[in-house]
């Protein structure tokens, strides 16, 4: 009598099985690391955007930006419109901080079961120590960009 749960002798080793077919998979579609590693980022696209928009106005000014002297508002050029994304980028956080701390535990490469839970503590990890050197930063504000984007 033949086992009616056995692979058939003809069946190859690499073909998954069944239960692994039907378990849910944490992986992201293909072509989805960009958009990954840009959620995933958050933090670093939050201060970039005030320190891209600094310098563009220290390269426009020919000096500095300093607070309560150099509007960003009224300096012109590309930063009439760049001004405007570190704004958009803050009132986003409550939204794009959780996703991102969130796509910790998804992943955009092929990651064994094994080493889903290190890869995702291993990633947790590291969004939140971004996290917090990016507020550190934003709140120490070393060269006044934050006091004069606000200014």
């Amino acid at each position: 009598m033949t086992n009616p749960y056995q692979a058939p002798a003809d069946a190859t080793i690499d073909s998954p099985s069944a239960a692994a077919a039907s378990r849910p998979s944490l992986r992201l579609p293909r072509g989805s690391f960009g958009v990954w590693l840009s959620v995933y980022l958050y933090p670093l696209w939050l201060i970039g955007s005030f320190y891209m928009t600094w310098w563009i106005a220290w390269r426009l000014l020919g000096h500095r930006p300093r607070p309560s002297l150099d509007d960003p508002k009224s300096i012109g050029g590309v930063l009439d419109f760049l001004y405007y994304v570190p704004g958009i980028l803050l009132v986003l956080m409550p939204i794009l901080a959780p996703i991102g701390l969130a796509s910790s535990f998804l992943f955009p490469f092929n990651v064994k079961r094994k080493t889903r839970c290190i890869w995702g503590t291993l990633l947790l990890a590291l969004y939140i120590s971004i996290g917090t050197t990016v507020i550190h930063t934003l709140r120490s504000d070393p060269d006044q960009v934050i006091q004069w984007w606000f200014d």
